[in-house]
């Protein structure tokens, strides 16, 4: 909060929601990543394909803070999952870039049906004005969350 501003009831209430709506989604997060058989760091890293794209183990790992060989580790853990296959960079044939499988992102959106189904039927009687604020704050959050995580990874 800078200098002049007063604090507001609401913001206060919304933060303290916050952490325990948060802590249900990594909740929901763990469960599936058990119910995939990989673990979280491994869910993580499919998320990133999954947004990112094929990219190498390298890239992958610098994506969610992984060493070379943790990587290597999860990649082998995915693969054997039927979540990722490797494949021949097209760009430079030497390299091998980790590729999400259809099949793979299929069960990741097959467990988040639920959850997309109530977020739906949470959303629906918002108006597109609440929307647009709603997704202004989650733009914002997002970058602040990445900020802080940077943050605290640089030490």
């Amino acid at each position: 909060m800078t200098m002049g501003q007063q604090e507001k009831p609401q913001v206060n209430a919304l933060i303290e929601l916050l952490p325990d709506w948060i802590q249900q989604l990594i909740r929901i997060n763990s469960l599936v990543a058990t119910q995939m058989g990989v673990i979280m760091t491994d869910f993580h890293c499919l998320h990133a394909l999954q947004q990112g794209g094929p990219t190498t183990p390298g890239a992958l790992a610098a994506r969610v803070g992984l060493t070379a060989g943790s990587a290597t580790r999860m990649v082998d853990r995915l693969e054997a999952a039927g979540c990722v296959t490797r494949a021949h960079d097209p760009k430079d044939r030497r390299k091998v870039v980790v590729v999400p499988t259809p099949e793979g992102l299929e069960r990741v959106s097959s467990y988040y049906a639920g959850l997309t189904a109530r977020t739906h039927l949470d959303l629906a009687d918002f108006t597109d004005a609440e929307l647009q604020v709603l997704h202004r704050f989650v733009e914002r959050s997002l970058a602040s969350a990445v900020a802080e995580a940077d943050r605290l990874n640089a030490g």
